[in-house]
């Protein structure tokens, strides 16, 4: 590049350099925060960290990599007031000595401007980072900034908030997720259980855990407590390995999805497509349960709502048990439904596999089937439009095999609730449990 005149591009700048490749991707990171001048910027390690994917470690040295080779200024900054002091951060052009105003030279100029009645000479060491164009064309016109070479398209160009960008007020690391107040105290619990056991847990960061945790859904985080310890069992017994990934790597990556059927749950065990006998099975095993997820707490007039005892009290109930009573269910029904994925199944409830039947999605035994679930406050599987043409449910028993589909759904309900009763029979002798229909209070 040649010339006052030429457009400044110090993102182009330092891809092209002879960047360790780590070093340009701090450096991508920290433009983020920065307007299009590349003037200060104020973001904390943990949102570089954040950010970048990258460990703190990695990203401190990183930085003072790019320091040292002249592609950035650092520097600490607080205000008048203020206990705490914040780096800040400034691009800067080796090559040409060329740098970017940071806020404590604006603030020098700005001051000199209001006591001199006139705009501030620029320093002698600064180079003009944009090109001055003339209005309308003409040659004496006045002259205007223009920003050139500058894709608006491009995710790197702010795509952080100004506030975050130029803002230099010390905020707490929020954590960026839909668990209210109420709710995150079962969920931590939970999470210090499963992490309590992982084999780098004195070395991990517990803020980074937190994070990846709350990241989850609340179906992915039952999922990857459940399935921790068969994680750790295949790195070791099947993968050989002495070293286990971090926990909040285990989360954020979600590998217990990636486990090898004969690995869940530290049991022999078989993959069930979605939909068909063994994924059916699966799915009514977990359903016979009580309730077991976690309920957020419900608004002031949601919460005087349930301790009615009306109908609509019942149908909020029901619906809530629905939403948030089995992730586990909720867990197998998106992924079938968003991706195709099925789970894997225990070999042992293998055999109950013979105690189901298709049925045809949007027949009238299948809308029997969704008001069963609608009483007991069970989830459904969804539209039917978004579902295969045949799903496997419990068989009828006896005499019922023989019914036609011709009779209203509320008939047919008789039937399947027999139907359930004969499989979670014949379930409790499979796997000499007792199990239960009969759903707590919430």
């Amino acid at each position: 590049m040649s010339g006052d005149r030429k457009a400044w591009n110090w993102r182009q700048a330092f891809c092209q350099s002879e960047l360790p490749a780590t070093t340009k991707h701090v450096l991508q990171t920290l433009s983020m925060f920065m307007n299009t001048m590349g003037e200060s910027c104020y973001p904390s390690i943990e949102d570089l960290v954040e950010y970048s994917g990258l460990s703190k470690r990695a990203v401190l040295n990183h930085i003072e990599t790019a320091r040292a080779a002249g592609w950035i200024k650092v520097s600490q900054h607080g205000f008048r007031g203020q206990r705490w002091k914040r780096h800040e951060y400034v691009a800067r052009w080796p090559e040409r000595d060329l740098i970017a105003p940071s806020l404590s030279e604006r603030m020098v100029k700005t001051a000199e401007f209001e006591e001199e009645g006139g705009a501030p000479d620029a320093p002698a060491h600064s180079k003009k980072v944009v090109q001055e164009v003339h209005e309308g064309g003409a040659p004496d016109a006045p002259k205007a900034v223009h920003d050139v070479h500058q894709d608006k398209n491009s995710p790197f160009n702010n795509p952080i908030p100004v506030q975050k960008r130029e803002g230099a007020c010390e905020s707490k690391n929020v954590k960026n997720d839909n668990t209210g107040k109420s709710a995150r105290k079962p969920w931590l619990r939970r999470l210090r259980k499963a992490h309590a056991s992982w084999p780098t847990y004195a070395d991990d960061s517990v803020d980074m855990v937190e994070k990846a945790w709350f990241e989850l859904s609340e179906e992915e985080r039952t999922e990857a407590q459940r399935l921790a310890s068969a994680y750790v069992d295949h790195c070791r017994n099947d993968l050989k390995r002495k070293a286990v990934c971090a926990f909040s790597t285990y989360l954020k990556e979600k590998k217990w999805q990636r486990l090898p059927a004969n690995s869940v749950g530290g049991t022999v065990a078989q993959p069930a497509k979605p939909y068909g006998k063994l994924w059916g099975v699966e799915r009514f095993v977990d359903l016979l349960k009580p309730h077991y997820g976690n309920f957020p707490k419900p608004s002031a007039f949601l919460a005087g709502l349930l301790k009615g005892d009306g109908e609509a009290a019942e149908r909020e109930k029901r619906q809530r048990r629905a939403q948030y009573g089995w992730p586990r269910v909720n867990a197998m029904q998106h992924r079938a439904q968003t991706s195709s994925k099925g789970v894997t199944v225990a070999n042992e409830l293998a055999s109950l596999a013979d105690e189901f039947t298709q049925v045809k999605v949007g027949s009238n035994l299948w809308k029997a089937w969704q008001l069963l679930h609608e009483e007991r406050g069970w989830p459904w599987l969804g539209v039917d439009r978004d579902l295969p043409e045949w799903v496997y449910m419990p068989r009828l028993v006896g005499a019922d095999r023989g019914l036609t589909d011709d009779s209203e759904p509320e008939v047919l309900l008789g039937l399947v609730k027999r139907a359930l009763e004969n499989f979670e029979a014949v379930h409790g002798q499979t796997t000499n449990t007792t199990t239960t229909t009969q759903e707590a209070a919430e």
